[in-house]
C-alpha cells in the first residue's frame, strides 16, 4: 500500500501534538502529584474521589470524636476512683469514732473528715482539660455543687448544673457521635450519687441532718450529713444513732458511684472497640482515594522519558521527510 506524502506528514504531527500534550500533562502530574488536574481529565473518577473525601470526612470528625469522648470518660473515671476512695476513708473514720470517743479524739476524727468533705466537694466540682465542669450534666459551663456548711452549721447542699428542674436534672447528660449509628454518653450528673431518696436508696434510711426528712418529697444530702458528722463527732454528741446514718448513707453514694463508674468503663469499651474498625475502614478509604488521586511518580517518571524519546524520533523523521522535495530527489 502507498502512503502520500501529505498523508504521512499529517499523521506524523498529530503523533508529535500527542506526545507533547502527554509530556505536558505528565510534567504536571510529577509537579503537583495528583493524577487528576480537573474533573474533566477522569469524571467518573472525579465523581467516586468527591465520594470517597466526603466519607473520609465524616469518619474523621467521628475518629475526632472517639479520641474526645475517651479522653472525657478517662478523666471521668480518674475522678470516680478518687471520690470512692475518699467515701471509703470517710466510712473507716465513722467506725472508728464511735460514740463513746472522748471529745480530744472527736476532735481529730472532724478534722480528718473536714479533710475529706473538702476533697469530696472538690472532686465533685473536677474540670477537665477545657476547663468543663464534668459532674454538672448538659451544663459543662456551671459549677455543680455547693455547700456552705461551717464549722458549727451543717448546711445543704445546692445543684448548678444542667438547668432542667426536678428528676430531668438527674439524669441530664452529653452525649457525643461516635459512629454513623452510634452516640456515647461522656459526662454524668452526681445529684443521684449525692442526694437520693429512700426509693432510689432502696432501703428506708434515717437521716441525721434532717431528721425531719419525708421520703416521699425529699432527698437525703449526703455532703450535709457528713457535714452534720462533723459537727457532732467533734462535740461529741454523736449517737450510735447518728453514727449508722452517716455511714448508710456513705454506703449507698460509693454504691450509685461505683455503678457510674461502671457505666463509664462500659462506654469506655464501646468507643475502643469502635476505634479499632474505624481506624481500618478509614485506612481503607484512603488508600482507595490515593489510588484514585495520586500519581505514581516513579511510573509517570519512565512514561515521561518514554514520550521524550518518543517524541524526539518523530520529531526529527518529521524534520526530514518534510525537507525533501522532487528536485532534491533527481538531484
Amino acid at each position: 500500500m502507498r502512503i502520500d506524502s501529505l498523508t504521512y506528514l499529517s499523521t506524523s504531527l498529530v503523533g508529535i501534538q500527542s506526545n507533547q500534550n502527554g509530556i505536558a500533562r505528565l510534567n504536571q502530574q510529577i509537579a503537583t502529584g495528583l493524577r487528576m488536574q480537573s474533573s474533566k481529565d477522569d469524571p467518573i473518577s472525579a465523581v467516586k474521589a468527591m465520594e470517597l473525601s466526603e466519607r473520609i470526612a465524616v469518619r474523621t470528625q467521628y475518629a475526632e470524636n472517639q479520641t474526645k469522648g475517651e479522653l472525657d470518660l478517662k478523666y471521668e473515671n480518674v475522678a470516680l476512683r478518687e471520690m470512692g476512695s475518699v467515701l471509703n476513708q470517710v466510712r473507716g473514720l465513722l467506725l472508728s469514732a464511735s460514740s463513746s470517743q472522748t471529745v480530744p479524739l472527736g476532735s481529730a476524727y472532724s478534722a480528718q473528715l473536714k479533710g475529706a468533705f473538702d476533697q469530696l466537694l472538690d472532686l465533685a466540682n473536677t474540670r477537665n482539660t477545657a476547663g468543663e465542669y464534668i459532674f454538672g450534666g448538659t451544663a459543662t459551663n456551671l459549677q455543680p455543687f455547693a455547700n456552705g456548711s461551717t464549722s458549727t452549721v451543717p448546711a445543704a447542699t445546692t445543684f448548678g448544673g444542667a438547668p432542667p428542674p426536678g428528676p430531668a436534672v438527674i439524669s441530664a447528660t452529653r452525649e457525643i457521635q461516635i459512629g454513623s449509628s452510634q452516640r456515647v454518653q461522656v459526662t454524668d450528673s452526681l445529684t443521684g450519687a449525692l442526694s437520693f431518696t429512700d426509693a432510689e436508696a432502696g432501703a428506708a434510711i434515717i437521716d441525721a441532718a434532717n431528721p425531719a426528712f419525708v421520703p416521699a418529697t425529699g432527698r437525703h444530702d449526703v455532703l450535709q450529713n457528713l457535714a452534720h458528722a462533723i459537727t457532732t463527732i467533734a462535740a461529741g454528741t454523736a449517737t450510735d444513732e447518728n453514727m449508722q446514718s452517716y455511714i448508710s448513707i456513705v454506703d449507698v453514694a460509693a454504691r450509685k458511684l461505683n455503678e457510674i463508674e461502671q457505666r463509664v468503663a462500659g462506654a469506655l469499651t464501646e468507643i475502643k472497640s469502635l476505634r479499632a474498625s474505624s481506624e481500618a475502614v478509614l485506612l481503607l478509604e484512603k488508600n482507595a482515594l490515593s489510588d484514585l488521586t495520586q500519581v505514581d511518580k516513579a511510573a509517570a517518571i519512565v512514561e515521561l522519558q518514554s514520550r521524550q524519546t518518543s517524541l524526539e524520533a518523530i520529531s526529527r523523521a518529521y524534520a526530514l521527510t518534510s525537507g525533501l522535495s522532487l528536485f532534491n530527489y533527481l538531484s
